[in-house]
């Protein structure tokens, strides 16, 4: 069996009545909201065409690619404006492609790039979740569908609706007003109910710490100053800065860094998403891990580990293959080799969301007091509907049971660094507070 029957057996086969409860649980939904929001996005729709139509001087489809395409380099010929820029093509048939990398790359040149950005950004929100949550609505409430086997890296993926990538969304309405779009908050827990959350603290970046074993990283965590801000010390350690120098910006660079390492982002995106350029970008990543060297040989050692085996595995145990790790075409090469390290790193951290899942929901259905419902999980955050009167029991129970995965020992699992669980609370998911440990604070 490859070694994968404890991991089958602790964790996939007990994750299967949990799933089967989430899908029977309802997820009460706003619907009077929701319209409203779909009617207020569809405005601004109607107005982002009219600015395009404008803006290119004349009529088109904006959500046609081809009509865009002919706007964009027949009409306006933007690509004679792009110096020493080399665009990308389409793949099959070699035009100019109208992508979002495309656009950005082109929204200082024209207005109009920018409008169709904007407008792909609101229609997707409109479609797949303001309209998406509507079709899939029964009454008054939605259940998802639960995926067990439906991502590479382990994690859940949910249909009917799609709620992982809910976002809030920010856009310009009359001047100078700002709109801003709460999918979230249409999910509203039952009357007498409220919505708690557990979120695994900076996981990767404490499982990145425990799989490299680097000393500076492991400082971090082992050290027990509980109320510092760990992206914020991590920018210190790493720039040599007292704490209390550390700017927002060197924070953000710090944080965006250590998940380009993780999820293998390269130095156009993390340049793209810093502002800055790509050199200055793999100076960053390079000056990062100088000072983590550790990271770095980790990196390595995976990467050489699934050159020889042809898979990677996660601290419990999942596998992933990775057939291109050895391919002679240098892309598909690096790109294998990107997944190798974001695998072992995010697949244990969908392992650990998992084992939780399975212990909390034994520990509910064990307990002669305790009515809390597990609704959903998104990335390494557990969503929870509990009686009003039970939130502070229930939060303390949940707290303890999740850092306690420290130690898994069914599955071998021993991390070198602590596990850290933050809780919000909120009458909608869309306005969730941190909830204070009451044992460290007080109310």
């Amino acid at each position: 069996m490859q070694g994968l029957w404890q991991l089958f057996y602790n964790m996939e086969l007990g994750l299967m009545t949990v799933l089967a409860a989430m899908e029977n649980h309802r997820i009460h939904v706003d619907k009077d909201a929701l319209k409203r929001t779909s009617d207020l996005l569809g405005t601004k729709l109607k107005q982002l065409e009219q600015e395009a139509h404008k803006a290119a001087g004349q009529q088109f489809l904006v959500t046609s690619s081809n009509q865009l395409r002919l706007v964009l380099f027949e009409k306006l010929r933007l690509q004679e404006l792009c110096e020493n820029k080399k665009l990308p093509k389409t793949v099959l048939k070699q035009h100019h492609s109208t992508s979002e990398v495309v656009l950005m790359q082109l929204q200082d040149l024209h207005p109009l790039p920018k409008i169709i950005l904007e407008y792909r950004q609101v229609h997707k929100i409109k479609s797949t979740y303001v309209d998406g949550i509507m079709s899939c609505m029964k009454k008054s409430y939605i259940s998802s569908t639960w995926n067990q086997t439906g991502t590479v890296s382990g994690r859940l993926s949910a249909k009917h609706p799609v709620i992982m990538h809910l976002r809030s969304l920010h856009f310009s309405g009359k001047e100078p007003e700002v709109v801003t779009i709460h999918p979230r908050s249409m999910f509203i827990p039952a009357e007498g109910w409220t919505f708690l959350a557990a979120d695994f603290s900076q996981v990767e970046l404490r499982l990145l710490a425990h799989l490299s074993l680097d000393p500076e990283l492991l400082k971090l965590f082992q050290e027990p100053k509980t109320t510092a801000d760990v992206f914020s010390m991590l920018a210190s350690q790493w720039k040599g800065i007292p704490e209390t120098e550390v700017k927002h910006a060197d924070r953000e660079q710090a944080k965006r860094i250590v998940y380009s390492v993780v999820y293998g982002a390269g130095k156009e995106r993390l340049s793209e998403i810093l502002g800055i350029t790509a050199d200055q970008a793999s100076q960053f990543v390079e000056s990062f891990l100088q000072k983590y060297k550790q990271v770095r040989a980790f990196t390595q050692k995976t990467i050489q580990q699934c050159q020889k085996q042809g898979y990677v595995v996660s601290i419990m145990g999942r596998r992933r293959p990775l057939p291109h790790i050895g391919a002679q075409d240098y892309t598909i090469r690096t790109q294998a080799e990107r997944q190798a390290v974001n695998f072992v790193v995010q697949g244990s951290a969908a392992d650990l969301c998992k084992i939780a899942m399975i212990r909390i929901f034994t520990l509910l259905a064990s307990s002669s007091t305790l009515t809390a419902r597990l609704i959903a999980q998104i990335h390494d955050e557990l969503l929870f509907e509990v009686e009003d009167s039970q939130v502070e029991e229930f939060a303390a129970v949940l707290k303890s049971t999740m850092e306690s995965l420290q130690h898994v020992e069914a599955l071998g699992v021993h991390l070198k660094v602590p596990l850290k669980v933050t809780l919000s609370t909120g009458k909608s998911w869309g306005s969730m507070t941190e909830l204070l440990d009451s044992r460290s604070c007080s109310h």
